[in-house]
């Protein structure tokens, strides 16, 4: 039975209550009514005619007296509501007054004049004239009753059944906002968060659409957060698992099968301690103790054991999972994290590092040695061959008057001695550049372009320096000075270039900080090399100097064309 019958079924018995109450006291007072009026018009009638029947005139007239008063009778007609009946000395009907012909041939319901009429009782008057018999009738006053109250009824039956239809309408629109938010609901039960009910004309529906909407927002809210964590811990790298105060799982995330090896269907319902090493058991006793006195626990490094027995270095975090009514602790929330590639990518970073410090060190040991090596060729050697060249000098100088023959080999020895001279001199500058050491890695670089420069006449070399860029340490000085000498080199062996621009600079990097920038570009015909496959002894001595440092080294074809070589080293290595 729908909200909108029931009020309406309400408001019908309230009304029809009303109508039943209205009618008892109508009646009522109709009854009390009649019998006033009947035993009034009584009263009236019954002095009428005593005094009439006792009027000494009527026996004196010489006539029947009760013919008299039968003639008087038929004049008055009928006295009021009251049947007079005449009855002579010898009980004959001498008289009886004629029906009413007030709404004649009608009659009120016998039920309804049983209601109002009041009990028929005749009045009898014992006269000299013979016996008068009064009785009231009430079927014309109780016809009246029932006229008046019909008409009264039905307008009661027309408003009762207008108060019906009015109020079933108006019931009827003001809850048609019940269907839409019936509606609302419904689409919410099946899964729609984004429902909303619109604004209503009534403050009641209104207030609970505000509070339906809200209630949708905030349970969207949560059900998308919730929806993000259970994304987050299925999609986590780390394994996650929750299990209760008894050590048994309960909640097991794609990682943890992917690390351990356990298929959620396999380990749900099972101990933790499945996964817990033997000699690692206390271990789990002491983490329990903690949450318990609801302690976190933070990258805790430890071992677990695989479905296939093998133990895996792991990082554990733990928290206590609390009932969020009784604020009890009922279990814990783990997240494990598979450690094993991070301490192998820490052993080969630190491999990387020792040797890049060996390299380092063997790059320091080897300029250390093209250093004392070049010192001993100038020292020793130049010295020599400048001797040979003095001697031969001198030889040709005395012989060449005398002796042609001596004089010519003199001469020769003086030329060997002097190319010599060159060709030592040549390496000196390529085993260490003395103008690395005398004037700085500016006029250094300068110098080497120079000489490029001399040899290749038709090539063009440019250099530019930063103003920060022309005091570094030494072991940077060298290594920024190969760099642009192997990357010379190559340029003028290899890519048919006609330009060469060598930039050394400072540049900032907001992770690495401050880093010197060394680039050397050229507009050959470029190279396709990966600096960390290429094979080329001058690019693997390159990355080899510059990751020494720490730095890196990176190839970029230009669209315009040509070979840009940009070499990164971070500044405080110096």
């Amino acid at each position: 039975m729908g909200l909108r019958f029931r009020v309406n079924l309400a408001i019908s018995i309230i009304g029809l209550i009303f109508v039943l109450v209205t009618a008892f006291i109508l009646i009522d007072d109709r009854k009390k009514s009649i019998n006033e009026e009947m035993e009034a018009g009584t009263k009236v009638t019954v002095q009428l005619l005593e005094s009439f029947a006792l009027n000494p005139n009527l026996a004196s007239r010489g006539n029947d007296p009760s013919m008299e008063f039968a003639s008087f009778l038929r004049g008055v007609g009928r006295v009021r509501a009251n049947e007079i009946r005449l009855y002579d000395s010898s009980n004959e009907l001498v008289y009886e007054s004629p029906p009413s012909e007030y709404k004649s041939g009608r009659w009120a319901p016998q039920w309804f004049a049983n209601l109002v009429a009041p009990a028929r009782r005749d009045f009898r008057l014992n006269m000299p004239i013979g016996t008068i018999v009064i009785t009231p009738d009430s079927s014309r006053s109780v016809l009246d009753a029932w006229d008046e109250l019909s008409t009264f009824g039905l307008i009661l039956i027309g408003f009762f059944i207008l108060l019906n239809l009015t109020t079933f309408g108006l019931i009827g629109r003001s809850l048609r906002p019940l269907n839409v938010i019936s509606s609302a609901m419904s689409s919410m039960e099946r899964g729609d968060l984004t429902t909303r009910l619109p604004r209503f004309s009534l403050p009641e529906f209104d207030s609970i659409g505000y509070t339906f909407n809200r209630m949708a927002s905030n349970l969207e809210d949560a059900l998308t957060q919730n929806a993000r964590l259970a994304l987050v811990a299925q999609q986590s790298s780390d394994a996650i698992m929750i299990h209760d105060l008894e050590g048994k799982i309960s909640f097991w995330n794609p990682a943890a099968e992917r690390i351990f090896g356990f298929q959620s269907q396999e380990i749900l319902g099972k101990a933790a301690q499945l996964i817990v090493p033997d000699d690692l058991v206390s271990e789990m006793d002491v983490i329990q103790d903690g949450v318990l006195r609801r302690k976190r626990i933070e990258y805790l490094e430890t071992k677990r054991k695989t479905k296939s027995g093998e133990l895996i270095d792991v990082a554990l975090s733990i928290a206590p999972l609390v009932d969020p009514v009784h604020q009890e602790i009922i279990g814990e929330i783990c997240a494990i994290r598979d450690m094993t590639e991070h301490k192998q990518r820490i052993a080969v970073e630190t491999e990387l590092l020792e040797n890049r410090k060996l390299t380092q060190l063997i790059q320091e040991k080897l300029e250390e040695e093209r250093k004392s090596i070049a010192r001993e060729l100038h020292d020793e050697l130049g010295q020599c061959v400048t001797a040979i060249k003095t001697i031969g000098a001198a030889i040709a100088n005395r012989a060449s008057d005398k002796d042609l023959e001596t004089n010519k080999n003199a001469s020769t020895i003086v030329e060997v001695a002097t190319h010599i001279y060159d060709v030592v001199h040549s390496i000196i500058r390529e085993l260490r550049p003395s103008a690395l050491d005398h004037l700085g890695l500016e006029d250094a670089l300068i110098d080497i372009v120079d000489r490029y420069k001399k040899q290749s006449p038709d090539l063009d070399v440019a250099i530019s320096f930063d103003v920060g860029a022309r005091k570094f340490g030494e072991k940077l000085n060298i290594t920024v000075y190969r760099v642009v000498q192997e990357c010379l080199t190559n340029a003028a062996k290899h890519s048919s270039a006609t330009r060469i621009d060598v930039g050394v600079g400072i540049v900032v990097r907001s992770q690495e900080g401050d880093m010197i920038r060394v680039s050397i570009e050229d507009n050959g015909i470029g190279i396709q090399s990966d600096i960390e496959k290429s094979t080329r002894f001058g690019l693997l001595g390159i990355k080899e100097r510059v990751q020494a440092f720490g730095g890196e080294v990176v190839i970029v074809n230009p669209e315009k064309g040509g070979t840009r070589i940009e070499a990164y080293i971070p500044l405080h290595s110096s």
